[in-house]
């Protein structure tokens, strides 16, 4: 029995060792793949046999060595730490290697990026000559090898690289490091020519059309687009751009889209057609991320008529819209859209948007889609729920601070960012002022309101009554009155309105775009609190300027520039304001309580004559404001000499 136990025992072991040997086995293995014994050296493969059919498959490529070399000076050239006169020798090296070959090696797909770099880091000898190489059409012969891989074609062009995985790669670094170079865009752009229709609505070539429109000027790749536009356009297309004495391009030689239907307007339907047949493959592609895409579906607005707008485009588009605002010409299709689309249309683009209305509202392009939205849409009440009660939450709610009651008073206000913001400020401006609200210039005319408060891109894009037609009559989109509408959704915003001017007064009247919007509410919205914020803001500007409080570079709101012209033109709005309330609660009694003791010290200023000059023209307090001021006029007329503010004031006080 001890016997068998030692038996047992001893078989044990050998289990141990062998299991030890298990756990260093890899180790041994990883060993065996760099160091080799005697007999090794003779075997032509390495032991890894991925790796050995790796390395075959690749030699059986053309260029194999070429490529092998290549890689090596390649990883040594993407080095960050070198320097401009390595990276010169470097590419120099690897240009005289892959020269000759370039089409060749672009294609392979581990390669491609040696052709990349020779752009990339070359100098503008070896970018020219590498572009005149790839834009050359290569013989038969040469590329015999890759034409049985491309599915037989006899030949591979630039237009054809654009299509490769790998190889448009080596395309978008010819358009981006050699746009300066004229001769380089020149072979592009007559490379690219006859196949611009494919390549945009190719879900590889699309990228290199976007860099392509993006980075040459537009004059050069003006063939180009034109081949967008249909068939019909290839001989504006082909045709090079006429120069004058001086060498300068003669751009009426490639006509718009819009004007060439206007001068033939018997191609307008077949135009149309085409691009409703290229925007279709595009979306199928999802190409609606690119600027170049925005551009076609604008210029197929521009000749479309509101019919095929409203059939065609709008149900196309209207899931897409938030990818169309990133850029000015996508806002205006949106905006077409949402003007001619039907009920239905409208609601889908307005689900798009939501959770996006304050950062749409503040980007350069998109806050039009928002104003368009606003302008047409009957369903007020799901305009108010979708966009409007997305302001009244604050955009960051836990970095504002509360008080100790817990109460909001020491919260800004929710929509401050939008009323001091260019583009914010003016969805406020646009429920403010009536449509139908008519006023007096200077020189006598009669204009609306409401347009001095936009450009003339935006009240082109905001353009009233569209209408499509039906049984050969127009048709007006919207149902509702322009007035009933605003006041609809006005009233949705009125309370914050008047509470953001109240409790941000200061901050309001010193901002360019928030003091339009604070004299609108103080327009149409006026009231004691408000009038007192402003004097109060006034009254706190002095005292901290006086106090030295304040830097030394600070300006009081009478002295500073957009404050001084806040306060002016608030006066003279009440001046031409039939005044229903208490004398006690307007903005001039008020003013010129508070200050009465201070008329002289901001008399003195230049800015602060204007404003007094302003108060004076308020009948309320016209007389006593000329009685303060009588004993002043010596030093007012001194300054009148070097001041405009103080001449205008000094005309105010004589007595008419």
């Amino acid at each position: 029995m001890a016997a068998k136990l030692a038996v047992d025992h001893k078989g044990k072991k050998p289990s141990n060792k062998s299991e030890g040997k298990d756990k260093n086995d890899h180790k041994k293995r990883k060993l065996s793949k760099t160091s080799f014994s005697a007999k090794d050296t003779n075997e032509v493969t390495p032991a890894n046999k991925k790796r050995a059919l790796k390395a075959e498959r690749q030699s059986h490529r053309r260029h194999s060595t070429t490529v092998r070399s290549a890689k090596e000076i390649w990883n040594e050239l993407r080095v960050k730490s070198n320097t401009a006169e390595t990276n010169s020798k470097l590419c120099t090296e690897l240009y005289g290697l892959l020269k000759g070959k370039m089409m060749e090696v672009a294609m392979q797909h581990d390669a491609s990026r040696m052709v990349q770099a020779v752009l990339q880091f070359g100098n503008a000898e070896e970018r020219l000559e590498t572009v005149r190489e790839l834009c050359a059409v290569p013989n038969e012969d040469k590329l015999k090898g890759s034409a049985e891989k491309s599915g037989g074609q006899s030949t591979v062009n630039l237009a054809e690289l654009c299509k490769i995985q790998y190889a448009h790669f080596v395309v978008l670094k010819m358009i981006k490091y050699c746009a300066r170079e004229e001769e380089c865009v020149r072979l592009i752009v007559k490379n690219l020519k006859k196949q611009m229709t494919k390549l945009a609505v190719h879900s590889v070539g699309s990228r290199v059309v976007e860099l392509l429109f993006a980075t040459f000027s537009s004059k050069s790749v003006a063939p180009l687009k034109l081949e967008l536009y249909g068939p019909q356009y290839a001989l504006f297309a082909s045709c090079i751009p006429s120069t004058d004495k001086d060498g300068k391009t003669n751009a009426s030689a490639l006509p718009t889209l819009a004007s060439f239907v206007e001068s033939n307007p018997d191609k307008r339907e077949s135009t149309v057609t085409h691009l409703q047949s290229l925007i279709q493959k595009g979306l199928d592609k999802s190409l609606t991320g690119f600027s170049y895409f925005h551009s076609l579906l604008l210029d197929y607005v521009s000749v479309a008529t509101p019919n095929d707008i409203r059939d065609f485009l709008t149900p196309a588009l209207a899931e897409h819209c938030l990818h169309l605002i990133s850029t000015r010409a996508g806002t205006k299709v949106v905006c077409e859209c949402v003007a001619y689309g039907t009920v239905k249309d409208r609601k889908k683009i307005l689900k798009c948007f939501k959770g996006y209305t304050r950062s749409s509202l503040l980007h350069r392009d998109a806050y039009l889609a928002i104003l368009r939205m606003l302008d047409v849409m009957d369903d007020t009440v799901l305009v108010n729920k979708m966009i409007l009660a997305e302001l009244l939450q604050s955009p960051d709610t836990e970095k504002t601070d509360t008080g100790e009651d817990g109460s909001d008073k020491d919260k800004p206000s929710p929509i401050l960012d939008l009323i001091t913001s260019e583009t914010g400020s003016k969805l406020f401006l646009l429920l403010l002022v009536s449509k139908d609200e008519m006023t007096l210039s200077e020189d006598g005319k009669r204009s609306y309101r409401w347009l001095k408060n936009f450009d003339p891109y935006e009240i082109e894009v905001l353009h009233r009554n569209p209408c499509v037609m039906e049984n050969g009559k127009p048709v007006p989109t919207s149902k509702k009155e322009d007035e009933t509408r605003r006041q609809e959704l006005v009233i949705y915003l009125k309370e914050l309105l008047v509470d953001s001017c109240v409790k941000h007064t200061e901050e309001l009247m010193r901002s360019k775009a928030g003091s339009r919007v604070l004299l609108e509410v103080s327009e149409h919205f006026p009231s004691s609190d408000l009038f007192s914020a402003v004097v109060d803001a006034c009254a706190d500007s002095m005292e901290n300027k006086g106090s030295g409080k304040a830097d030394e570079k600070y300006l009081t709101i009478i002295e500073d520039p957009v404050g001084h012209l806040t306060l002016k033109h608030l006066l003279l709005a009440e001046s031409k304001r039939d005044n229903d309330q208490d004398d006690a609660e307007t903005l001039a009694r008020m003013f010129y309580s508070k200050f009465q003791q201070s008329l002289g010290e901001i008399a003195s200023s230049n800015r602060g004559s204007f404003v007094l000059s302003a108060l004076i023209q308020v009948p309320s307090v016209n007389k006593d404001a000329k009685k303060a001021l009588k004993g002043f006029k010596k030093d007012i007329s001194k300054l009148a000499k070097s001041a405009a503010g103080a001449k205008v004031l000094l005309d105010a006080l004589k007595d008419k």
